[in-house]
């Protein structure tokens, strides 16, 4: 195998990182592909706007929930065999989702779709943390997460003229083709990377594993960090339909174009992250996406209150968001990942289900909320920054 620097990657290492960097990607786009369609599915469902941004908590849920049986399979049996497993039960979800038109089944398509898709975040996490650990896993994160990104940025725009051309439907029945195709791609293309399997599958012994992850205080910690950083992207991605399309008039095209300008922020970031990692360690790194976040919030209160939120002062404000979450959630994966190795598995299903939890608790809790959406999105952009500069103080890493 070729000598490699501490940021090179070998050829079979990128191999793998290519095919994870799809499946993540695909897996991804269950949250944004049909973003642009929420109030048009709001009004052929004749349900109501928390209803159907619910639909994006309820994937996440399923996404975590999964996530929980995923990485302990994957430790006995192997990551690919789990891998294609869920695959299959995501492309039914798709199509049981575009075969239905009442919000509560719907729902739980919705939940399967999560289930499925969740074994694209929660392995493909673990299956670079096979092949590369520390500031490697970090600094290659960037660059996967540099193409995935195009998840948000492109996937609106895609769905909006989708949902334009063949209605709403179309989006999930788009999304199962490209599952299809993922899985072909994984199955020909990825080989086994867990080098260290259980092969006990006792319910006991998994719970012991969840329970020596639970007891890492670092690991905790970061998976919380993690946690927020996805909890005030999810807060955005389920209300600015609904904010750009019925305030400020934009048309489901035009908001899947403006999407994708905001959401550059991340690739900006991510662009940036390789070079920051150099210099600084992961905490203060995760430090500074936690102050840009606070400001973010702190603009739109600030600006909705007395100035009056225009439309690009709103997107000026959530750009921020979009870059801050790169410095939080990738940091913070590469941290909660480093200390485990045969337990990479259950500290993957953990930390996916606990990114998504917080995710779904966050946004079910200010759905209770009446009043401005712009309000409660500033208000959230500020409560959880400052519990995250609380967590990173008790952070035990240099």
């Amino acid at each position: 195998m070729p000598a490699t620097t501490a940021f090179q990657l070998t050829r079979p290492e990128l191999k793998v990182v290519t095919v994870v960097t799809l499946l993540l990607l695909v897996g991804l786009l269950g949250t944004d592909i049909h973003l642009s369609a929420l109030p048009e599915m709001m009004h052929a469902m004749h349900t109501t706007q928390s209803l159907i941004q619910s639909s994006i908590s309820v994937f996440l849920l399923g996404v975590g929930l999964s996530a929980l049986v995923y990485g302990p399979l994957s430790d006995i049996y192997g990551r690919k065999p789990v891998v294609l497993a869920g695959l299959c039960v995501a492309i039914a979800g798709n199509l049981l989702g575009a075969s239905i038109s009442d919000i509560g089944p719907f729902l739980g398509a919705r939940f399967i779709q999560g289930a499925g898709s969740g074994v694209c975040l929660a392995l493909s996490r673990i299956v670079l943390s096979d092949i590369v650990r520390g500031d490697r896993y970090a600094i290659t994160s960037s660059y996967i997460t540099l193409f995935t990104g195009l998840s948000i940025v492109l996937g609106p725009v895609i769905g909006s003229f989708i949902s334009m051309w063949f209605g709403w439907r179309a989006n999930f029945i788009a999304l199962a083709i490209l599952l299809a195709g993922m899985l072909m791609v994984y199955a020909y293309k990825c080989p086994e990377t867990n080098a260290c399997r259980n092969k006990s599958i006792r319910i006991r012994d998994v719970i012991a594993d969840y329970k020596l992850v639970l007891l890492d205080q670092t690991f905790v910690s970061a998976a919380t960090l993690a946690g927020i950083g996805m909890a005030c992207f999810v807060m955005y991605t389920a209300t600015s339909p609904f904010v750009l399309q019925q305030q400020f008039g934009f048309s489901p095209t035009l908001y899947g174009w403006v999407t994708a300008f905001v959401s550059a922020g991340l690739l900006v970031s991510r662009s940036l992250l390789p070079l920051l990692i150099r210099r600084l360690n992961m905490v203060k790194i995760i430090r500074m996406g936690l102050v840009i976040l606070l400001a973010c919030g702190s603009s739109l209160l600030i600006l909705s209150r007395f100035y009056g939120l225009s439309t690009l002062s709103f997107l000026a404000s959530i750009s921020g968001v979009f870059f801050s979450y790169t410095f939080i959630v990738l940091c913070a994966s590469a941290i909660s990942m480093t200390p485990f190795t045969d337990k990479r598995g259950a500290a993957g299903a953990v930390y996916s289900c606990s990114q998504m939890a917080l995710a779904f608790t966050v946004n079910s809790i200010v759905s209770l909320f009446s009043g401005s959406e712009v309000i409660l999105l500033g208000a959230t952009f500020i409560v959880l920054p400052v519990m995250g500069l609380y967590l990173c103080q008790k952070m035990q890493i240099n």
